[in-house]
């Protein structure tokens, strides 16, 4: 007797099954005894058996003894009709014997019909299976229509086939159950052995379900009554291990008959039939085990596992497992869990659903512990009773689910021969999240100037200040120059000035940004180009004795809006001095009440809103004395002298008035697009564009030297003044 499957062989047994499916659907010949010896002899006996239990599955592909014992019924007087009254007995399968002009036939075919055959009366063939092949016959002595069932071979039967053959007459003689097709009598006649049983009028649940799929109810009723009947057969030793919609017959009165005990074998006792250990039975109704050829695990609970696909398939027209071949159909069988009810029928009951689905658990643990078991559950939901199955959980389901995924069931040792359409393309979505995933990583982990580096934003932002002020006018000058020279779409963003538009850049929020020179030695920012002067202005109200910025001290000064650069070269200013903002009272409107008493502003020189302010002697310019000194500690600054011309309404005196003065320049981030860059310069440097920002030239811009230049702007200067001189 062979060694049933274990965990040490299953792996490479599957992998076996797997290559000699791939070489059967690739079309190529196949030698099956070379491709065995490739195999360990543990291996191979195994696959050898599986392969055999194959070969004589499909043999078997022919009517079933429940679809020889369903023919349409005959009265009386039909059957009397049919008999032939000859006193000659004709013998069966004996070569030669044919009548004058009949073809000829195989020797093992069967006799001229109608016949005598001892008592009975031999009137036509219901049909053929595999093994055997059944007869409607009248018993003459007792005057009944019965059904005669012969090994198929005649005289010519192995004694396997034989002992076969009455082994299911003994297994079913054993039953005596209303839901149990009755057997009367089996022997031996003329070398041909037989026996006959109740011939049952009506049909079977494999035509009632090709017709159209029943019913819940009708479903549930039929396979509640199988299950009974198994039950009274697992009762009394008998598992049938061939219940297939085939083999449960529906009579007139609408009556369960269970027939076709063929591989029926009795528990507790080995009786042959199976010791080679192969899978006998019908692939889409067997149980997992019996096409794994797990001999000691088959028991009540096989019965229960083909109920259940019985049901499946009474409901949906077809069974859970169905495939070209019977080796591909035990493969899913045995590894791939079954559909799901609902998601072919959606009228079918969730309770209906469970039920079935608890028959068709993998494991024989898991399904009802009994056909009584089922039989009770099924009659609960009959009567609208709460069945005791429970749903599977929704974790469960999902991870039984995943794990039949091949690359996450080859993680977790979980092997998946054939997994479904929907678990391939769940697969495939798993390589494209993990593909996104790692696309995502290197775009977060390469900077964006690597990706995008010649492709234009859809609208370009750029920030400029407050409404009207001089970095407003400008930022919009820009704006509208990009627009007309590229055409590409421009936003002009207000803040309050430099300090807010660095913040903006660092956000992402813009792509262009103007700022104050001492913004601009932040690593993450680039420069574009120099722009123009903005001097710094200490303004003081006329009448006030302040010509030191000492004299602050206490006193209502503005310094800029809270995020204006004013403010931090204001602190500068007033730090050198020895002040801080702590000891001025800070006043953050400029034309609050009363007026205050002294100004700290940086913008280019003959700015408009400085104009204003000196306008009617309100105020007047107060001169920075250490602009030298301060320029000297802050290379960022540097000192000039604001003209009497700059300012003539305001009294500046022909001597002027010294302050320091920084840049205002035009940045973006380090991993702007060139071509954002390049566009830009292109259009700023455009005569009429530059007259009307009022900015330095190309040629004055490419003398700036120790700034972080974008190397787009780099390569634009150059051309203007030479690689030598911009670092």
């Amino acid at each position: 007797m062979a060694e049933p499957i274990d965990d040490r062989n299953d792996s490479e047994l599957d992998q076996a099954l797997a290559d000699y499916l791939s070489i059967c659907d690739s079309g190529d010949r196949l030698d099956r005894n070379s491709f065995l010896e490739k195999y360990p002899p543990h291996v191979r006996e195994q696959l050898s058996n599986l392969l055999s239990a194959a070969d004589w599955i499909e043999q078997l592909a022919g009517p079933s003894v429940a679809e020889l014992a369903t023919a349409a019924p005959q009265s009386s007087a039909e059957i009397d009709s049919q008999v032939t009254h000859s006193s000659d007995t004709l013998p069966l399968g004996v070569p030669g014997q044919e009548k004058p002009g009949q073809a000829k036939r195989r020797e093992h075919t069967g006799p001229v019909l109608p016949c005598r055959f001892g008592d009975y009366e031999l009137l036509r063939v219901l049909g053929r299976g595999g093994m055997g092949v059944v007869y409607f016959a009248k018993q003459i002595h007792l005057d009944r229509p019965v059904a005669i069932k012969m090994i198929r071979s005649g005289a010519l039967a192995t004694s396997e086939e034989v002992h076969r053959f009455y082994a299911e007459a003994r297994s079913a003689a054993k039953l005596d159950h209303p839901n149990i097709v009755s057997v009367h009598n089996c022997g031996e006649l003329d070398g041909h052995h037989y026996f006959s049983m109740d011939y049952v009028e009506g049909t079977d649940l494999d035509r009632m379900a090709k017709e159209k799929p029943l019913s819940p109810k009708a479903a549930a009723k039929y396979v509640r009554d199988a299950a009974a009947a198994i039950e009274y057969a697992h009762q009394h030793g008998i598992l049938h291990r061939d219940l297939k919609p085939a083999n449960v017959l529906v009579d007139k009165s609408d009556r369960v008959r269970i027939t076709d005990f063929g591989l029926a074998k009795t528990v507790g006792r080995e009786n042959g039939l199976t010791a080679t250990g192969a899978a006998l039975g019908t692939p889409s109704y067997m149980s997992p085990e019996q096409a794994a050829s797990r001999t000691e695990d088959q028991g009540p609970a096989s019965d229960v596992y083909s109920l259940g696909a019985i049901l499946f398939t009474i409901l949906t027209g077809h069974p859970p497992f169905r495939c070209t071949t019977a080796i591909q159909t035990m493969m899913q069988v045995i590894h791939r869990p079954a559909p799901r009810l609902r998601t072919i029928r959606g009228d079918i009951p969730e309770d209906l659903e469970t039920i079935a689905e608890k028959c068709l658990q993998k494991s024989h643990l898991m399904r009802y512990g009994s056909a009584a078991d089922l039989a009770n559950d099924l009659d609960r939901y009959l009567k609208g009773q709460p069945i005791k199955a429970r749903p599977i959980a929704a974790w469960r389901r999902a991870w039984h689910f995943l794990l039949g995924v091949p690359i996450i069931g080859a993680v977790l040792d979980n092997r998946v021969i054939e997994p479904t359409e929907t678990h391939r393309w769940v697969q495939r979505g798993i390589f494209s999240t993990g593909m996104l995933i790692l696309v995502a990583w290197m775009l977060l982990l390469i900077p964006s100037s690597v990706w995008f580096k010649n492709r234009m934003p859809n609208t370009v932002r750029i920030a400029g200040g407050s409404d009207r002020g001089e970095y407003s006018l400008v930022a919009e000058t820009i704006a509208d120059a990009l627009e007309k020279n590229v055409g590409c779409r421009t936003e002009l963003v207000n803040t309050q000035g430099s300090s807010e538009n660095y913040e903006q850049l660092g956000a992402g929020q813009v792509h262009m940004a103007l700022l104050q020179s001492d913004m601009v030695e932040n690593e993450n920012v680039a420069v574009v180009a120099p722009l123009y002067y903005e001097a710094v202005h200490v303004l003081t109200r006329t009448g006030e004795l302040i010509s030191d910025l000492r004299d602050l001290k206490e006193r209502r000064v503005y310094i800029g809006q809270k995020k204006a650069g004013s403010r931090a070269t204001a602190r500068r200013l007033l730090n050198y001095r020895g002040l801080d903002f702590a000891d001025l009272q800070i006043v953050e409107d400029l034309a609050a009440e009363p007026p205050v008493d002294a100004a700290i502003l940086v913008t280019r020189v003959g700015a408009s809103e400085i104009v204003s302010l000196m306008s009617h002697g309100a105020y007047h310019l107060m001169e920075f004395s250490q602009a030298w000194e301060f320029s000297l500690d802050e290379p960022a600054f540097h000192p000039i002298r604001i003209a009497n011309s700059d300012y003539p309404e305001g009294e500046v005196g022909t001597s002027g008035i010294s302050t320091v003065a920084t840049t205002a320049y035009l940045v973006c981030n380090k991993d702007a697009p060139d071509i954002l860059v390049r566009s830009v310069l292109e259009s700023i440097y455009r005569p009429e564009v530059r007259e009307l920002a009022g900015i330095l030239t190309a040629e004055q811009a490419a003398r700036w030297q120790g700034i972080a230049w974008h190397p787009a702007a780099k390569a634009f200067f150059q051309s203007y003044r030479g690689a030598s001189l911009i670092p």
